[in-house]
């Protein structure tokens, strides 16, 4: 019964410490100049956009 409750407690302890590493970060949203106009995205809304200068959290680049 001990080597279970061993075992167990070994297991929740990698699990303890793995968690952190396999958590995703936020992707970040840039602002791109097209011909006529500034959209928020995190890609490239096309050919023609260039990406300005910065990085958002908020997917309507207010911070």
């Amino acid at each position: 019964m001990k080597t279970h409750a061993g075992f167990a407690l070994i297991i929740a302890a990698i699990l303890a410490m793995t968690t952190n590493v396999t958590q995703a970060k936020n992707a970040r949203y840039y602002k791109w100049q097209g011909a006529d106009r500034v959209v928020c995205a995190q890609t490239s809304p096309g050919k023609g956009w260039t990406r300005l200068k910065g990085s958002f959290i908020k997917s309507d680049c207010s911070i």
